[in-house]
Parts: C-alpha cells; structure tokens; sequence
C-alpha cells in the first residue's frame, strides 16, 4: 500500500513537471507586437506566467525532496529487513528508484526531450531553473524588442512632419487628413501618472497578497512542525521513561538471576554430592570391604600382630591372665551389698507357696529363660571362644580366693556390724523400746480389711 501511494504521488509529480515545462516552453516563445506592453512597466502577461512557473518549481521541488526521502526509506527497509520478501515487491521498489531517478533527471536536463527547446537551447544540458531563467530572458528580450520598436514608430511619425517642411515646400494636399499628435493637458497627464501609480499598486497588492498567502502557509507548516515536535518530544519523553523503566526491570532480573543461578548450582552440587555418596555407598563400599579391607586385614595385619606375638614384643598371653587375675581380684575384694526389706521403701509382699519351693527351683517365664542346668545362667557365648575362656579364668580365680575370704570374714564377722543394703550400719537396740506407732503385718487380720476395701471400691 504505501509503495502504490508512492507510484501515484510520483505519477501525479511526472504530470506537474511535464506541465510546468510546457509553461516553460511558452514563457520561452512569448512573443510582443508594438504597443502591446506599456512602455513604463513590464508586461502583465510575463510577470504572472513567471511567478506560475517560480511557485510550480518550489512545488516540485519540495515534493520531490519528501518524496525521495520516503523512497530512500522503503528502499533501505527492503534492503535490510525484507531479504527474503518475494521478487515482485523488490521488482516494485526497483521502479520507484528508476522513476524517481528520471523524474530528477528530467527536473536536470528536460530540454533534451523538448524538440521545441533543442533548437533554442542548442543542445545544453541545463536544469529546469536553468531553462525556467533563460526563458525569462528571453521573454524579457522580446517584451524589450517590442517596447522598442514601439518607440521607434513613434519617434518616426514626430519625425516626419519636420522633414517634410524642411525639405519641401510645396503643401501636401493630404497633410490635413494626417492624425496631428495631441498636446497632452494637465489634467491629462495627471491622468495618466494616477492610473501608472494605480497599476504599480495593484501589482504591489498582489505581490503583497501572494507573499502573504505564502507566509500563512509557512505560519501553517510551522504550527504543524511546532506540534509534530511537542508530540515527538513527548513521545521521547514517554521513550526515556520506558528507557529507565527498562533498566530497573533489567538490573532486578540480573540480581534474581545471580540468586537463582546460586540456588540452582548449589542444590545441583548437594545432588551430584549425594548421588556420588549412594553410588560409593550402595556399589562400591561392599567391594572395597570384601576386596581391599579383608585382604588387606588378612594378609598384612594378621602376620604382623602374629609375628609381633611370636617375638614377645607385645605380649598378649601373659597380658590376658594378667588382667584376669587383677579383675577377679577386683571383684572378690568388693563388698557384698544385700538387700533387706527395710531398704527397699516398700512392705514386702509374700505370696502363697513361698516357703514350699525348694531352693534350687527356676521359676518360669523371664526369670527362666536364660537360667541352665541346675539352675545355673546358661553361658551365652559358643563353645571355645574367647569370651568363653576368660570367663572360665575368672570363675577359677575366684574359687581360688573365695577360701580365704570365707576365713577371713568369718574371723571379723564378730566384730563387724550389721549394715542394710544401702551401706546403713545397724544399731543394736538394746533397752530403746519398740516404736509403738510402727506397725507389723498380720496375714490374719490385714488380709481380709483389705479384700474388704477393694470391694468397697469396686
């Protein structure tokens, strides 16, 4: 759309140019008789044939300037941005740089085309205000010519009465029938300078009035510039703020990107982290167990504590019976603490059959599940492990010195005193008489109050 409007802006152009020429050319061939022009002044008919042609070409020529400026712009948006258009729109755009081209061509050099001006003009490359200037001369020259021969005839017939008397004397019978000039009166000369001084003034009016319709529509295109401008300064205005805008928008999303890029590469390093963790721990921790620890236990630290035992550096056997015979010892010299009713905060609670089991009886449920033979806790550890023999060497010390504890505890016994379970040295009574607020369980009479109240209760 906007290439036809160009095509018809530049057709319209074309057609104004070939008519302006035509004015050009006529301007060119105006030809004057005697006392057709005015003898004080210029004629009427070149003068507004000249200002016709003078505003035709400041037309064209503004036209062909923004017509031109609108042409390089298509021709340019094709060029970069429109490369891969189809041919035809190029094909388009190709002829209105042509037809501009002559156009301007045409504005340089017309009177190549013109037969009428290649005579005249013989055959010179001149511009359009060229030919438009020699016209004018041209014009000017025949207008000069006609003014004066006019002055001419008119200097011949008051010449030629005087000669006519000078030379002869005999009377010319057709010299009364002759026109006699007219001796101009004042009045009449008056007349004349009035109407001369009207004339110029009409021609000032009019220049004046071509000149004042020429500065109202410069005073139109500059209000429309001055709008143009207060609308493209407030677009500029609205394009700085954009601008701004644009930048903030830029400087929040770099820093929201720095922080995400963070979050992003740190949670991506805890992941490849964590999948290299299950990878060593689910298929290379068992290999590396089985296949390097193993062997390398087996093969280099066994021998070595083995050798290290064989030539008494660390001494493991004398080492082991050693401490032993020093924990056995330990625990053969600690007190015995026993467990009396009074120390346990509580009164103690018999039940039916007590005093009919015999002593080396097991009672069932958790009380006999790890209990052995005869009795005795069954020993948890395998047959011939080493827990097993440590504690067969402890057991035997213990019956080794146990003898002399037994002696030894009987000999004091007498002289020691009698202590609760909680280490509580007991007192012998003596004459103190019992406390009669204390009270002491009867089966007989208890029992019963007691089966009495939870009845009550329940």
């Amino acid at each position: 759309m906007k290439n036809q409007s160009v095509l018809d802006a530049l057709s319209q152009l074309s057609d104004s140019i070939k008519l302006t020429f035509q004015l050009i050319s006529r301007l060119s061939k105006l030809s004057f008789q005697p006392g057709s022009t005015p003898l004080q002044g210029d004629g009427d008919v070149r003068i507004e044939l000249s200002h016709d042609i003078r505003d035709a070409l400041k037309h064209h020529d503004d036209t062909l300037d923004s017509l031109r400026q609108e042409i390089e712009d298509v021709v340019e948006f094709g060029t970069h941005s429109q490369r891969r258009r189809d041919s035809l729109k190029d094909r388009e755009r190709a002829r209105i740089a042509a037809q501009l081209a002559r156009l301007d061509e045409d504005l340089k050099q017309y009177i190549h085309n013109d037969p009428s001006l290649h005579d005249y003009f013989i055959d010179k490359p001149y511009s359009a205000r060229s030919q438009f200037r020699a016209a004018q001369l041209s014009s000017k020259r025949a207008s000069e010519a006609a003014k004066q021969k006019e002055r001419e005839i008119l200097f011949a017939s008051l010449q030629q009465p005087t000669e006519t008397d000078s030379t002869s004397s005999t009377p010319d019978p057709l010299a009364a029938r002759r026109p006699q000039p007219k001796q101009l009166t004042q009045d009449e000369l008056l007349i004349n300078a009035s109407t001369d001084v009207t004339s110029a003034l009409r021609r000032t009016h009019n220049l004046l009035t071509s000149e004042l319709s020429r500065s109202r529509f410069a005073q139109e295109t500059l209000d429309q510039s001055t709008a143009a401008l207060a609308d493209l300064g407030e677009r500029y205005t609205d394009l700085d703020s954009l601008l701004s805008n644009s930048k903030n928008l830029l400087g929040t999303l770099v820093r929201s990107q720095k922080s995400d890029t963070w979050y992003l590469e740190t949670a991506f390093y805890i992941l490849v982290t964590t999948i290299c963790w299950l990878v060593f721990r689910r298929l290379i921790y068992g290999p590396a167990w089985w296949f390097l620890w193993l062997p390398f236990k087996f093969l280099l630290l066994k021998p070595f504590y083995l050798l290290l035992a064989v030539f008494g550096i660390t001494g493991g056997s004398s080492a082991a019976v050693t401490a032993v015979s020093s924990l056995s010892s330990t625990i053969s010299t600690q007190p015995t603490i026993r467990l009396q009713p009074s120390a346990s905060g509580d009164r103690p609670t018999f039940r039916r059959g007590m005093d009919q089991r015999p002593a080396n009886a097991v009672p069932v449920g958790g009380g006999g599940a790890k209990a052995g033979k005869d009795g005795q806790p069954q020993d948890p550890s395998p047959a011939g492990s080493m827990s097993q023999s440590l504690g067969q060497m402890a057991e035997a010390s213990r019956e080794q010195t146990q003898p002399q504890g037994e002696e030894s505890n009987e000999a004091k016994g007498h002289k020691e005193s009698q202590r609760r379970g909680d280490g509580t040295i007991l007192q012998e009574r003596g004459d103190i008489p019992r406390n009669p607020k204390k009270k002491m369980w009867e089966e007989d009479v208890e029992a019963p109050k007691h089966q009495m109240r939870k009845r009550d209760e329940l």
